[in-house]
């Protein structure tokens, strides 16, 4: 009989219990250990949250803790280094290269010589408006242009979402938060690099446009993000109450 793959969920935020709920009802996996420092002392799926990675037998980590590669690049390092894999909820995990070219080059040996795979992916980025349109690609001789559409309804999403897209706020505070990079989708311009270069493409020059999509009131329902290339144009509405939500 086959042995389970034993997995540790790393980062137990509304994406991450999620996470770790699918890995308990997968045939195949077993959930063996959970950690949080924000949690320590409670309980998730039936497991003591953990402090930092534990001594236990496993054999790879969900890692779902936050957006910026450069961020999380210890506690990846961490989980490589101790013969993990890894998949990564990290939105710059995409494509790490087009911002931390020298971390991810850290990275990648590191996994090399620990001889362990670490996978950065999710819905979008990670499949939708990335590697789902590189393989439509395959059926072409020749490609011309990409556009990708994405209406996202942030109203139905959770509030952490909400937040990020500015969701309630002035057009005055919306602009303050959007010139400290606070305010935006993470990683557009990750899954822009990686479409490009799949399909042979440069990427050094991709340009974002970052505006907000505003209420009857005046206050910002969220954001329309466009991010371009030459002949690819990736754009994702994500607001509350955006009408027909699609790809």
């Amino acid at each position: 009989m086959t042995k389970p793959i034993r997995v540790i969920q790393y980062g137990l935020g509304a994406i991450g219990q999620a996470a770790a709920q699918v890995v308990r009802t997968k045939p195949g996996m077993e959930l063996v250990a959970v950690i949080d420092p924000a949690l320590t002392g409670s309980e998730v799926c039936g497991l003591p949250v953990q402090e930092s990675l534990p001594d236990i037998e496993a054999d790879a980590v969900i890692h779902c803790t936050g957006s910026s590669f450069a961020g999380v690049y210890e506690q990846l390092a961490e989980i490589v280094s101790a013969g993990l894999s890894c998949v990564t909820s990290c939105e710059e995990m995409l494509f790490p290269r087009y911002r931390n070219p020298e971390l991810a080059e850290e990275l990648n040996n590191l996994c090399v010589s620990n001889s362990v795979g670490l996978l950065g992916t999710g819905v979008n980025p990670g499949f939708v408006m990335d590697t789902l349109p590189v393989l439509l690609t395959a059926v072409s001789q020749s490609v011309r242009s990409i556009r990708v559409l994405r209406v996202v309804d942030a109203g139905t999403r959770r509030e952490a979402l909400q937040r990020k897209v500015g969701a309630g706020l002035t057009r005055e505070e919306f602009q303050k938060l959007a010139d400290e990079g606070n305010i935006r989708h993470v990683g557009l311009t990750e899954s822009l690099a990686f479409l490009a270069d799949a399909i042979g493409r440069p990427y050094g020059d991709i340009q974002e446009t970052l505006e907000p999509v505003l209420r009857s009131d005046g206050r910002v329902a969220g954001v329309k993000q466009v991010a371009t290339i030459e002949g690819l144009t990736l754009e994702l509405q994500m607001y509350v109450g955006a009408p027909n939500p699609r790809d």
